[in-house]
């Protein structure tokens, strides 16, 4: 939930001339770390984490129902999720490279960044580097989510 925070935060605020009344697409996305690097880099937080890449907030939140799944039997949900997750991380990584590796053209006029898209954006990747640093808390959550499954 905080990485989709994160994320959505990103993809709001890439306003462009081109886009400003119609809605976003992946195009937008390609080579947005030319244009404001900062964004980039939170926008590559928040993909790897969603992806599951170590030691990121998502891939503790991702190991911990997935082990909780498994000590409950569940075998056959706990491989259509490890599955599901393998799939989806080529997805997210396809992103990250459009983000950095893409060339657009350069004549894109983007706005600038609303005051509470940019405090969603930090409180979010503040969190996620906060659980990079101590996820206990996160595997506490976790756990009780799991849980509630049953």
């Amino acid at each position: 939930m905080i990485t989709s925070l994160c994320l959505w935060s990103v993809i709001i605020s890439l306003n462009t001339s081109m886009n400003k009344e119609k809605s976003k697409t992946l195009v937008d996305l390609a080579s947005i770390v030319d244009i404001n690097p900062i964004l980039g880099f939170i926008g590559m937080i928040g993909f790897f984490s969603l992806a599951g890449v170590p030691p990121l907030a998502g891939f503790f939140a991702k190991m911990e129902i997935f082990i909780s799944a498994l000590s409950a039997s569940l075998f056959f949900v706990s491989f259509v999720a490890i599955l599901s997750s393998v799939v989806s991380s080529f997805y997210y990584i396809r992103l990250i490279k459009t983000m950095y590796f893409e060339t657009k053209k350069k004549n894109i006029f983007f706005f600038p960044i609303s005051s509470f898209c940019s405090f969603i954006m930090v409180l979010s990747t503040s969190f996620l580097f906060l659980f990079f640093f101590n996820p206990s808390l996160l595997f506490l959550i976790t756990q009780d989510m799991a849980l509630c499954l049953f």
